[in-house]
């Protein structure tokens, strides 16, 4: 008998405490992270000349890279021909010096960057980026947000001040996506924490 009353008391505690406790937080892993996106230049009407066809993606991946923070918030990504960036040469694009090795204690040290061109896309883009390492993948960055699409553009992506938690010394892996309605593309490059 005094054993079953203990064993009740003992579970009515932990009732308590996981009734009344403070729930568990998601971890962020984004940190201070803010997304800028730019279109950054407008192509030709594709579908005027016949390219690309009714069945061709609407939107195409780019470049993929990490940089350093500009030194100066809004210094880059910069594109030439803007009012803000007009000492460089119209349809220039400045960004951060890629560099594939970076520490894995990174604490706002960089920003992650991308390109896709839009033909006929055109909405409201979901935008996904994380930097992976390991197998299976553990995240040590995390980022999502959206951006507005138009038709026949290119638009470059950058988040940051970027942070790794948990990061390990060895390879890691960015990822970035963007949907747009049915339309899905990836891009990936390849660091090293050390």
């Amino acid at each position: 008998m005094k054993i079953r009353a203990l064993l009740l008391t003992a579970l009515a505690v932990v009732l308590a405490c996981a009734i009344c406790g403070r729930p568990a937080l998601a971890q962020d892993l984004a940190g201070d992270a803010q997304m800028t996106a730019i279109s950054i230049g407008h192509i030709p009407d594709a579908s005027a000349d016949g390219l690309p066809d009714t069945t061709s993606p609407t939107l195409f991946q780019g470049i993929v890279g990490m940089g350093p923070n500009p030194p100066a918030k809004g210094d880059w990504p910069c594109f030439g021909g803007n009012t803000d960036c007009s000492s460089v040469a119209k349809n220039g694009l400045v960004i951060g010096e890629p560099e594939q090795v970076w520490s894995k204690s990174c604490s706002a040290c960089g920003q992650i960057y991308y390109t896709f061109q839009s033909t006929t896309g055109t909405g409201t883009a979901n935008i996904a980026i994380s930097v992976t390492q390991g197998t299976p993948a553990t995240a040590i960055f995390k980022f999502t947000g959206t951006e507005s699409v138009s038709a026949n553009v290119i638009e470059i992506i950058s988040v940051g001040p970027v942070t790794f938690t948990g990061g390990v010394a060895g390879p890691a892996t960015i990822n970035v996506s963007t949907t747009l309605g049915s339309t899905v593309i990836k891009g990936s490059a390849k660091i090293v924490l050390h």
